[in-house]
């Protein structure tokens, strides 16, 4: 059920933000009517997954659409509700960099301002392509260890420092990332944690 925006916290903050709506506020509607993982405003047909697997006895099971929600995980009365012209599966479909962009567009206020900060990391650290709903299962070791890197530059300072152990970051990235990603790293050593990285790439090594 895990997916970058669940695993960083900015969910949190979005279903609040859905939650302040004029029409949320009319109905009654709270935050965790706009989570998958409970009872509410998620579909109860396929439980908020999008999907249904269809057990095969001797085979691989079977996905397929949730006739219900169509894929949306929502029950409509939920997809009714708007910030600007986005309901929250439209939200879970944009990439981190399109979530950026669109939050950036909207009026601050606190709770967009705690989204774009939960956000930005995964911009920082190179990962801006995943979508916001991706499942955490879906990710490559090199995607899920930077979601990670993402996390901790996203908590601001601990008095208990980390250790982290890094083996081979770089791994499919683009220069331009790598650049990202190093600047995460002293972002991290800056907080007074320590890194150790393990890496054939001599762009990094060299720093």
């Amino acid at each position: 059920r895990s997916n970058p925006a669940t695993y960083i916290g900015a969910f949190e903050y979005i279903r609040q933000l859905f939650a302040e709506q004029p029409l949320s506020k009319s109905r009654g509607y709270k935050p965790g009517f706009f989570s998958f993982n409970i009872e509410g405003g998620r579909c109860e047909a396929c439980q908020g997954e999008g999907h249904i697997d269809i057990k095969m006895q001797f085979m691989a099971d079977v996905e397929i659409e949730c006739d219900e929600c169509k894929g949306k995980c929502y029950k409509d009365e939920t997809l009714e509700v708007k910030v600007k012209d986005k309901n929250i599966y439209d939200i879970l479909c944009l990439t981190v960099d399109e979530a950026i962009a669109f939050f950036h567009s909207l009026p601050t206020n606190r709770l967009v301002q705690n989204i774009n900060t939960a956000l930005q990391p995964l911009s920082d650290v190179g990962v801006g392509y995943l979508q916001l709903a991706q499942s955490s299962s879906s990710l490559s070791g090199g995607e899920a260890q930077r979601v990670k890197l993402a996390y901790f530059l996203g908590k601001g300072s601990k008095q208990n420092n980390t250790l982290f152990l890094f083996d081979e970051p770089t791994t499919g990235l683009h220069f331009h990332d790598i650049k990202n990603l190093l600047k995460a790293f002293h972002a991290l050593i800056k907080k007074g944690h320590s890194i150790v990285v393990i890496e054939h790439n001599l762009e990094l090594i060299k720093c």
